[in-house]
């Protein structure tokens, strides 16, 4: 599914990626202002809104992506990549940047590999493992990298589709 805004939201933006105001949240941010939250960086804080979104979400399936484009009101496109996982047990995952141009913006967008954040839930050098098992373990792990590949080039294809029609 790809959603596309149509113009500039400038009345009522939401006032933080993700919805509600978390506690985390600076103080004093209103409307027109974005906090975008990045595993293992400080998150992208400015004002501007946004361009573009879609998400790849399916039910049955045990995970998706959501893509969201900004422009800032300093010029810059602030980017947010976002992996939503069905099962409660498994951590959703926020990567944000900004880009000084709206081509570089795609770049990172269209460069992005969803691969550097697939679990490895075996350890191939288990002394128990036959060399048959660390095989299967290793096509298993490889199929699953695959798929997400696949999953968020999809999303991407879409996404930048969306991008040529608006």
């Amino acid at each position: 599914m790809t959603y596309m805004t149509e113009a500039p939201m400038a009345e009522h933006p939401v006032p933080m990626s993700g919805g509600a105001p978390s506690p985390d949240a600076p103080a004093g941010l209103s409307s027109g202002q974005y906090r975008l939250r990045s595993l293992g960086a400080r998150p992208v804080i400015f004002s501007g809104t946004e361009l573009a979104m879609a998400m790849s979400f399916t039910p049955g399936l045990p995970y998706w992506f959501e893509i969201n484009l900004y422009r800032a009101s300093d010029g810059r496109f602030p980017i947010s990549i976002k992996q939503f996982f069905q099962s409660e047990e498994e951590k959703d995952l926020a990567r944000a940047w900004s880009a000084p141009t709206l081509d570089e913006a795609l770049e990172i967008i269209e460069g992005f590999d969803p691969a550097h954040d697939v679990p490895v839930t075996v350890s191939l050098g288990s002394s128990d493992m036959t060399a048959a098992e660390m095989e299967a373990a290793a096509m298993d792990l490889q199929a699953q990298v695959e798929h997400a590949r696949r999953h968020y080039a999809s999303l991407v294809g879409e996404f930048l589709h969306g991008l040529d029609g608006a």
